[in-house]
């Protein structure tokens, strides 16, 4: 299935807008309307902390919906006023696989928002999956308490934050450094280009396989050179990633209350 950049910006909120709409509407079909006032609901719920436009056009709800009939994951029916929608069997097990997959790329807030949804409503969830037959299989049992795993998903976030922060943590460490050995060296009388050199090899950065330190700093402009190196590297380490590490570590944390 095809989608646009809005529908995977805000695939999390429109999956579980989507199961939550068909979960209210079982009987009859969800509308269109439906689907986006949940939508408008979820992300209004996340708007403080996430950098998107949560606007979506009815037309592209619509070329998503029907994308889904066409799969197979919905069925599609006419009535006096507005086409209704119903997910099948399928189509539900398919939307939780989407908003639950490790491969998805996810904000913070759209990480806590899932875990909230998942914990909210998940016996929900494989209600209205065993409802769409009299068979519900134990190996789709199986598939669904994995998908809906909370702590597995937590710990999984864990690793990728874990690994967030060390990276954060080695460039912090690394500009201070840079820029201390600048100022030491240079106060010491060696040579700038000596300098570079040694701090290209003992802190490279990480695009340095593309561009070596030595060959960015000769672009530069000779009065701007010294100051990157040495009040450059400062500004980066206090302002831009000490805060972020900051914040990093302070998400790991609530992730492992949560987890608890």
């Amino acid at each position: 299935m095809k989608k646009t950049a809005t529908t995977i910006r805000l695939e999390i909120f429109l999956g579980a807008a989507i199961l939550s709409a068909h979960a209210s509407h079982a009987s009859t079909g969800f509308r269109l309307r439906d689907l986006k006032f949940f939508l408008e609901l979820f992300t209004n719920w996340s708007e403080d902390l996430l950098p998107l436009e949560s606007r979506v056009q009815t037309t592209q709800l619509t070329r998503y919906v029907d994308s889904l009939t066409r799969d197979g994951y919905a069925r599609r029916s006419r009535s006096a006023s507005a086409p209704t929608y119903r997910l099948t069997r399928l189509g539900i097990l398919e939307i939780v696989t989407r908003i639950t997959s490790p491969q998805s790329k996810r904000s913070q807030a759209e990480f806590l928002f899932l875990i909230g949804f998942l914990t909210s409503y998940r016996e929900r969830i494989a209600s209205i999956i065993a409802a769409e037959g009299a068979q519900f299989p134990l190996s789709l049992k199986l598939e669904l308490q994995s998908l809906l795993d909370t702590s597995a998903l937590i710990s999984t976030e864990m690793t990728r934050v874990d690994h967030a922060i060390t990276r954060m943590e080695t460039r912090v460490h690394d500009a201070l450094k840079t820029s201390e050995l600048v100022r030491n060296r240079l106060t010491s009388g060696v040579a700038f280009r000596d300098v570079v050199s040694e701090a290209e090899k003992k802190y490279p950065y990480e695009l340095n396989s593309m561009k070596p330190l030595s060959e960015l700093i000769r672009e530069l402009a000779p009065d701007q050179q010294r100051w990157e190196l040495e009040d450059g590297n400062l500004h980066r380490a206090h302002i831009m990633w000490q805060p972020q590490l900051a914040i990093l570590r302070e998400y790991r944390r609530q992730l492992t209350r949560l987890k608890a």
